[in-house]
This record gives C-alpha cells, structure tokens and sequence, in this order.
C-alpha cells in the first residue's frame, strides 16, 4: 500500500533530508527493466486502455503477476493507471481488471468517480490523477474524504500551490518533474477529437498541437505560416536546474511523464534524477553537477526543456519544433545471438547499420531492461576489427545480455555537435 503521509512540518524543518519517492513510467517489460535497473522506487503504467496512453504498448491484464513479481523482488512499488473517464459500457472491464489488480498493485491511479469508487470496494489505495484538475486545499480535501491518498494536482499548479495543498489537506502530494507538457488545461484537449476522430481525453492523442499551421486571412486572402515557434505545442519540463527546491518542499512523489517514450529514456531521465535526488540529500548537490545532468537529459528524446509552471504561468514557454531536439538518434544495428558468461563478452549479429570501435551502443530486451557500452574492441572470428561488418562480431560486456535482445548504436543527429 501507500507509504503514510509524513508531517509537512516536519519536512520544512528538515529540508532537504526529506526523501521523494522518484516515479518512473512503464509501457512494457522492457522499460520496466530499465526503469528498476536505474534506480526508481516506483513505477506507473497502464492495462491495455482505460488509461491516457492508450497509444503506448500497455501491459495486459494476464501481465499483472510477473509485473508485480518484478516489482516486489526488486522493493519497487507499482502504480496501475486507469485515468480516463469510463464510459457506462466499460464498468464490467474496470472492475474485472480491478479484481485481478488486488494484492498485486500498490495503488490506481484514477479520477472518474466510479473508478474511485470501485477502487475503494476493493481496497486499493487511491491516487488522485491530475486529470482531475486538483488547484486548491478544499478540492484535496474533498478527494480525501473520498478515499484517496495521493493528490497528483493539475499541471498548471506553482510551487507555491502545490506546497499549499500538501500542507492544507494532510494527503500525500506526487508532482511531475520532468516530461511533455500539454497546452491545453489539465490536458483536456478536443483538437484531437475534431481533427482525427481520437480522444485526448481517452488516452489517444495524436498531438495536433504539435504540427505547424498555415493561417489565411479572411478578407484579403492572405497565408502565414506561423513563425518559428509551435505556439501551441509546449516545451518539456525539467526541474533539474531547480530540483533543490522541490526537494525543500517536502513532496512525497517526483513524477517522471513519458509512458510513450523509450527504454533509454526512461533510463536516463530516471538515472539523472536519481543522481541529483540522492546528490541533494547528502549535500554534494552543485550547479555543475546539474548542468550535467541535464545535458545528459539533451542527449534522449524532448522538445527543449522549460520549468513549466512552478514559478508563475509561462505564457511565451513553447517548443521550437514538434521533433525531439535530441542530440542523439539510435540505429538498429541486429540482435545478441549469444553471451559467454564465464568471458563476459557478447556475440552481436549485425544485420543493419554497423558501427566502429568508441561508438555507443544500446541493448535492450524484454528481460534486460537496458544496457549500455562504449565499444572498446571487438573481433570478428578472433580477429581485432575497428568496424563490425555484417554477420558476427564478439566484444567484451560486463554486464549481462540475453539473446534476442535488440542492439541499437547511438548516433549524432545532422546539425548536433557532441555536448552540445
């Protein structure tokens, strides 16, 4: 179950000695692996739909006893979203999934009412989603007389509000940290649903938001495109710059968004902030060591990184391209045929885009989570190479790789420079 809310007197006494709970998002087993493998407490996901990325992979409902066998071997606790409003022919699949859900989830994460209500019957603990909008104390209260307790408040919530409702209404508070921002209220985005047919609000965003436009003007006739910014397509939030004082807050969960995102982002953005939460709390916390961290950020999928709303309403905060501003994209390289345990060198077969001794590769698989290296040699039939061709190559590995794992090979994207 939920951890029992702590005294947020105490927490400002203490300061940054307070430890967050660090929240990592999970749309299959592979990211699941990457995201216990870097170092998270918890982990959030979804069950086929019925949650708001219903575009992610998901798990499905059979999924549940490894999910949460991974889980509780590993001391992760694990968070079932099921945070769409529920339409009255889908009741019977909520609480079937809900019914197969108890002993094996730490809590839902929901808003609809009847979820929340079906939840309690049942005994889980409940989870406020930020659907539902939650700015001010009596609506944290409200919620908590209802069972819940956990508020995840609306994303447009400051700092300064955010510490207000977790004091007020003595209930656990979970805010994001870091990942996609949505221009719409809370998002409650209907662009999805005229343009495409498909709900935001259902989990099925295609991100309309995010393309550019061409405007006419009515009278005479004439076109723009609007400008170099996508003003309706927001930044990334990243709270690294700033993290301190978020942990001075004394919140209970750091939210990391990003069920639609892939392994090695999971992996790194849950690696870098648990560098910086754990560097917070035994004071080696330092401006440089922040400013690597988010570079490191800038090297896996975003928009360009802003603080989102923490320190006021960021009016003019949006992205400069709907595409991640990465520095890195990821080739596919083939797939581990084989890794020799007592050598600790893997067999990679190369099937598509090859790569040289220095580069960086990636390895991912269903029970691997993610593995990186940095090629420092490799051998084809025993023999030293400095580019793998097709077919087998050899290189020593410490970590351990499964066959069939994908390998990936990272790449500078065209107009990047390295550290940039």
């Amino acid at each position: 179950m939920s951890a029992a809310p702590h005294d947020p007197s105490l927490a400002a006494l203490s300061g940054p000695r307070w430890r967050p709970e660090l929240l990592a998002p999970a749309q299959d087993f592979t990211c699941l692996q990457a995201a216990i493998g870097a170092g998270c407490d918890a982990v959030y996901f979804g069950i086929d739909g019925l949650n708001m990325r219903s575009a992610a992979h998901n798990f499905r409902a059979a999924d549940l006893p490894e999910l949460s066998g991974l889980c509780r071997a590993a001391g992760v606790r694990a968070y079932l979203a099921l945070n769409t409003i529920v339409f009255p022919g889908e009741m019977a699949t909520v609480t079937a999934l809900l019914e197969a859900a108890v002993g094996r989830v730490d809590a839902v994460i929901c808003w609809d009412p009847a979820v929340l209500r079906a939840c309690r019957e049942r005994g889980h603990a409940i989870h406020i989603s930020t659907q539902a909008s939650v700015a001010n104390v009596q609506a944290a209260c409200f919620y908590r007389e209802q069972g819940a307790v956990r508020i995840i408040p609306a994303r447009e919530c400051t700092l300064e509000d955010v510490v207000a409702i977790r004091a007020g209404a003595g209930v656990e508070v979970e805010t994001f940290i870091h990942g996609a921002m949505c221009v719409s209220y809370s998002g409650r985005c209907f662009l999805g649903q005229d343009v495409f047919g498909k709900s935001g609000n259902r989990g099925a965003c295609l991100q309309p938001c995010r393309r550019e436009y061409r405007i006419t003007e009515v009278e005479e006739g004439q076109e723009y495109v609007l400008g170099q910014d996508y003003v309706m397509s927001a930044g990334d939030l990243c709270t690294l710059p700033f993290i301190e004082e978020l942990m001075a807050a004394g919140l209970d969960a750091f939210k990391i968004e990003g069920r639609n995102r892939n392994p090695e982002y999971v992996d790194t953005a849950v690696r870098c902030y648990r560098r910086a939460i754990d560097a917070d709390l035994d004071g080696s916390l330092t401006a440089e060591l922040k400013a690597g961290l988010v570079n490191e950020l800038q090297r896996v999928y975003n928009r360009t990184f802003t603080a989102g709303f923490y320190h006021g309403r960021p009016i003019g905060s949006f992205a400069a391209s709907r595409r991640s501003q990465a520095e890195y994209r990821k080739e596919y390289v083939g797939i581990v045929k084989n890794y020799y345990d007592r050598a600790r060198v893997a067999a990679v077969s190369v099937l598509s885009n090859t790569f040289r001794v220095g580069d960086d590769l990636l390895i991912q698989g269903r029970t691997t989570g993610l593995v990186r290296c940095r090629v420092g040699e490799m051998r084809v039939e025993g023999v030293l190479v400095e580019e793998a061709p097709r077919g087998l190559v050899t290189l020593p590995l410490e970590q351990l790789v499964r066959e069939g794992d994908k390998v990936y090979v990272q790449v500078l994207r065209q107009g990047k420079s390295a550290g940039q």
